[in-house]
């Protein structure tokens, strides 16, 4: 399975253990500009105590400059469904988000840029 494949697919339990073999020891994420996780062991700890969700993937372009990029452009819901009781109706409150994965030499994941914005895809 290729990191395209593996970033665009729906959550499940085991994705960040799979994804892991992509990411470089020195790995920085940030999420609008502020930096969120320095290094993979962070990326571990962040990774297993999240709840992320992939959302609808919209569109993704892969650039080959440097080590290469992946960019991918999601919408997804960001009320957290998780511990709401049986049948409980909650409206959606959809948010927009581009993730660029930046890549190095050696085919792992250096940097990972995210950016939230709320509110619907828009194509005019």
């Amino acid at each position: 399975m290729d990191v395209a494949t593996l970033l665009t697919e729906n959550e499940d339990a085991g994705t960040a253990a799979r994804l892991a073999s992509f990411i470089a020891d020195d790995v920085r994420v940030y999420e609008n500009a502020k930096l969120l996780v320095n290094g993979k062991v962070a990326w571990m700890r962040q990774q297993t105590n999240a709840k992320i969700s992939r959302g609808r993937t919209l569109a993704f372009s892969e650039g080959w400059k440097d080590g290469g990029t992946l960019m991918i452009v999601d919408e997804y819901d960001t009320v957290d469904r998780s511990n709401l009781p049986p049948s409980f109706v909650a409206d959606p409150r959809t948010a927009t988000r581009a993730t660029l994965y930046q890549f190095g030499s050696d085919g792992k994941i250096h940097a990972i840029n995210t950016v939230i914005a709320g509110g619907f895809w828009i194509k005019r």
